[in-house]
């Protein structure tokens, strides 16, 4: 009974994480204006805590990270077995730098599997930070709070395109810019520049800190 009902809330919580991408716009104006989604029968969906959204999402990181293992291990075989046999010494050059590469490569993917939790938490901390500072700027009255979190939680659904072979990592990074803006304007009903204007102020900051630490090491060394 313990086991059918541990299902069915993990069921939910992964609809509501499909719900996402399905309707970016239109969940977050749920959460926001508590309007139903179409065809849902009035049903509202409860926005998913941070370790919900980066459990589910560190499923699809460990079938990525296995698929990696996977798709290494064959393209290395496949490389090894297309070796000349005439060419002993460079066959076993080949086989012993391509299999030190292979633990390489699966000890990376093991540390990414291992660390994606920490990796995620950390990004949506600082995305929550921006936003959070945005809503309190343009309306303190505003739970910024509750707004930042439904907006960065939300975007972690974009890992499920991780397991998309060689392109799916690219596919999450815009996806998960995508996923923000759509919050920004849903959720925190902001213009569309300004969401461009917040999507790009990490960047922004980066730039000027790497301008200014330039600019000192330039001065400290002509000095």
């Amino acid at each position: 009974m313990s086991s059918m009902l541990l299902w069915k809330n993990f069921s939910e919580l992964f609809e509501t994480y499909l719900m996402v991408l399905v309707h970016p716009f239109r969940i977050h104006q749920q959460y926001r204006h508590h309007v139903p989604l179409p065809h849902q029968d009035g049903y509202l969906f409860e926005p998913l805590s941070l370790s919900e959204s980066i459990g589910i999402s560190w499923i699809f990181a460990v079938i990525r990270g296995l698929f990696k293992i996977v798709i290494i291990n064959f393209l290395l075989q496949s490389f090894v077995a297309m070796q000349s046999a005439d060419f002993g010494v460079l066959q076993d050059l080949v086989q012993s730098s391509g299999f030190s590469t292979y633990y390489f490569l699966l000890f990376s993917a093991a540390l990414d599997i291992i660390f994606f939790p920490v990796g995620a938490i950390l990004i949506t901390q600082l995305w929550t930070w921006v936003i959070r500072t945005y809503a309190k700027w343009l309306n303190p009255e505003l739970p910024g709070e509750e707004i930042a979190d439904q907006i960065t939680v939300s975007a972690l659904s974009s890992n499920l395109f991780n397991i998309v072979p060689f392109i799916g990592e690219v596919i999450q990074f815009f996806l998960y810019l995508f996923l923000l803006y759509a919050g920004l304007r849903a959720n925190l009903g902001t213009s569309r520049s300004l969401a461009m204007v917040i999507l790009l102020t990490p960047t922004i900051f980066f730039l000027m800190t790497v301008s200014l630490v330039s600019f000192l090491v330039f001065y400290l060394v002509s000095a």
